[in-house]
């Protein structure tokens, strides 16, 4: 198996050597193992190298946006995120993140912005998993698994490389990259990097530093081991939104617009900081025909802590994670298929604090005084086990069944620091007494795949999916939710499929889906607790179609249509949900032109539909918005290379969110136009 995964991915590089599109793409994320994504019965994004580097990523949306049905949005901490795919852009735990195949963050500790744990900005592939997970996932696995790659293979011979870029507002980064072959058995890869920018608008300065260590060691013939390490640290300043358009249409470079953000300035640190480290080994023994198993261990460290601009008392956030996780993985292939067996487990030790740092009396509608103290500090024990499994079945030559069956296991062990069932000052924040919640869920997954050809595969698939409710909606409880105790959402996920490669020169992939979502855990925007509600329905098509038109020209299409609606909803009847636009697409096309060899030019296009700004519908829809990139890579020779970008060519004003909340409008602002230019030199 192992010679053979090999070869595959061998044969597949060498076919694509001078591509920057990849008509053949092979994926991990689905069954942990590399599969030709034509071959798999469920809907797949990928990535690979080349593209990410003409991409030259700084943002989130820079890596992945230009995949079908994708949409990632910067907040106002600029590092900070939103993601919407098959959902509504929103701060909901309806995502897996991963990085090399394990969880950034506990199932119980969601944070929005995760992609910033992990190291995109130097990130070697990436793959998208839409619609509910295999199952190899569980909990928050509902609307799509990213997996973020981090450092590639060790080189055969000393590479060592720096690289730097500049950039408008103040934008700078350098990074090293190192790699080697020890020995006959051994090689590693590492890089780090560190970026810094002033941001184009006032207070959005930003600094952050990412690393990788990879280390490959054959152990003998019949086992092997990769040890992965990786880092990041991001401090970045936080500004607000506008609630003037005005304010979008003259290119403001206020922070805000709000007084209100202002009197924080003065009082506290609007800023956002994220802390994340990883260490993991991965165990891959062959001894047994035709069966690999692979073991995981990996320890991590998650830090979040960030001011809590959007409440009117300006709280502090301060939550600490430490994780021992152990990932278990038994891959055993025939002739009629193969059978993917195992478990996760985890255990995290979290620690909450969320402090008034300052006496403060507010103003208008709910007007409250709040002393200076802890409102809420509490530790949680968390333990998830999962045994799952999956088959891939050959009915016939061309039939192919895959069941699956993942049975999860959650408990939460809350310890309360303060006294019990006590409320605040202001009488707004209530500590539960210490007490223990667990959940569990059997999670059944079914797909069949009829392939006439080998370049031609239609298929069918159903995924049920859920995610447990958060520790934070379950201990950090407003008053008047004492009693309302939470139920794990579920969701079901039906697609219908069809990919096809044309002679190696293009691939298409168009999937319809239709996923419905029970007993959606939902935050009252009145008073921020949260409580079970009704159901939410969300359908759509996704179409990807890479080409090769000339040997100089190529060419990257994807488009996507949805529409999310509430349920029969007491107050919203059907309507459809804000914040989710009916259309979203991406066309690029890339330049590569023999007379000079080594550059690569790629002109982008993004637009991103109309949508309402609030689930009532009181005001028209956002309009969206469409922006132009162009992005060029040139290898002048072995040791040095040249790149450089242009954003938002037509310096187009808008917002990348929009929305009408608490009786006023509320845009987040678009970066203006900007320039990039950077060199990397080899030995």
């Amino acid at each position: 198996m192992k010679k053979s995964i090999l070869n595959l991915s061998l044969i597949a590089s060498a076919l694509l050597a001078e591509s920057i599109v990849d008509i053949s793409p092979i994926s991990v994320t689905a069954m942990g193992v590399d599969e030709k994504v034509i071959e798999q019965s469920l809907s797949i994004a990928t990535k690979d190298e080349k593209e990410i580097k003409l991409d030259q990523v700084i943002f989130q949306k820079d890596l992945l946006n230009s995949l079908s049905g994708v949409r990632i949005e910067q907040t106002g901490s600029v590092i900070g995120h939103m993601t919407s795919i098959r959902m509504p852009i929103s701060t909901g735990p309806y995502y897996l993140f991963l990085q090399d195949g394990i969880p950034v963050q506990s199932s119980g500790f969601f944070n929005h912005n995760g992609l910033a744990y992990t190291t995109f900005q130097s990130s070697s592939s990436v793959e998208v998993l839409k619609g509910a997970g295999t199952a190899l996932y569980g909990s928050d696995a509902v609307a799509a698994v990213i997996n973020v790659k981090s450092a590639a293979s060790p080189s055969k011979t000393k590479e060592v490389s720096v690289k730097g870029m500049l950039g408008s507002y103040g934008y700078a980064t350098t990074g090293v990259n190192l790699s080697d072959t020890i020995d006959e058995n051994s090689a590693y890869r590492a890089n780090i990097s560190y970026m810094h920018s002033d941001g184009w608008r006032d207070n959005t300065k930003t600094d952050r530093v990412e690393a990788n260590i990879r280390y490959d060691h054959t152990l003998n013939d019949d086992n092997d081991v990769k040890i992965l390490f990786n880092f990041s640290k991001t401090e970045a300043e936080q500004a607000d939104s506008f609630n003037d358009y005005e304010n979008i249409k003259n290119g403001s470079t206020a922070p805000s617009d709000d007084p209100n953000y202002f009197t924080a300035l003065e009082k506290t640190d609007v800023s956002r900081k994220f802390d994340y480290a990883k260490i993991s080994a991965e165990f891959n023994n062959y001894s047994f025909n035709d069966l690999e198993i692979t073991l995981t261990p990996y320890v991590r460290y998650n830090r979040n802590r960030y001011v809590a601009t959007w409440e009117k008392n300006l709280p502090s956030n301060d939550n600490e994670l430490y994780t021992l996780g152990f990932m278990q993985r038994n891959t055993y292939e025939k002739n009629w298929g193969k059978i993917v067996f195992g478990f996760d487990s985890e255990y995290t030790k979290s620690s909450l604090k969320y402090t008034q740092d300052f006496d403060v009396s507010t103003t208008g509608w709910g007007a409250k005084t709040y002393t200076e103290g802890s409102l809420f500090d509490y530790d949680v024990n968390y333990f998830a086990i999962a045994p799952y499994a999956h088959m891939d079945y050959m009915l016939t030559k061309q039939l192919k069944l895959s069941p699956g069956l993942r049975y999860d296991y959650n408990s939460y062990d809350y310890v309360n620091n303060l006294a019990a069932n006590s409320t605040d000052s202001s009488n707004t924040y209530y500590r539960r007494a210490s007490r223990t919640d667990s959940y569990n869920h059997l999670s059944p997954k079914l797909a069949l795949s009829y392939m006439p050809q080998r370049d031609l595969n239609l298929y069918v698939r159903y995924a049920n999916g859920f995610r447990v409710p958060q520790a934070t909606t379950l201990y950090s409880v407003k008053v008047g939710y004492e009693n309302i105790n939470l139920v794990a959402e579920t969701s079901n996920t039906y697609e219908i499929g069809i990919k096809k490669s044309f002679s190696q020169k293009s691939f298409l992939e168009l999937a319809a889906y239709y996923m419905t979502i029970d007993d959606t855990i939902v935050r009252d925007s009145a008073t921020g607790g949260y409580r079970n509600g009704g159901g939410t329905n969300h359908k759509g098509i996704e179409a990807t179609l890479k080409s090769e038109i000339t040997k100089e020209f190529e060419s990257s299409l994807s488009y996507s249509y949805s529409l999310h609606n509430y349920d029969n909803d007491t107050v919203l009847g059907n309507n459809e949900i804000s914040g989710a636009p009916n259309n979203l697409a991406n066309a690029r096309l890339f330049y590569i032109p023999s007379y000079l060899h080594g550059l690569n030019i790629m002109a982008e296009w993004q637009y991103v539909g109309e949508y309402w700004m609030d689930d009532a519908h009181t005001i028209d829809k956002y309009k969206g918005y469409s922006i132009a990139n162009l992005k060029a890579d040139y290898e002048y020779s072995k040791h040095l290379r040249v790149f450089t970008k242009v954003t938002n060519i037509t310096d187009e004003r808008y917002a990348v969110n929009a929305r009408y909340s608490y009786g006023r409008e509320d845009y987040t602002p678009a970066d203006p136009r900007s320039l990039y230019v950077g060199l990397e030199y080899k030995w």
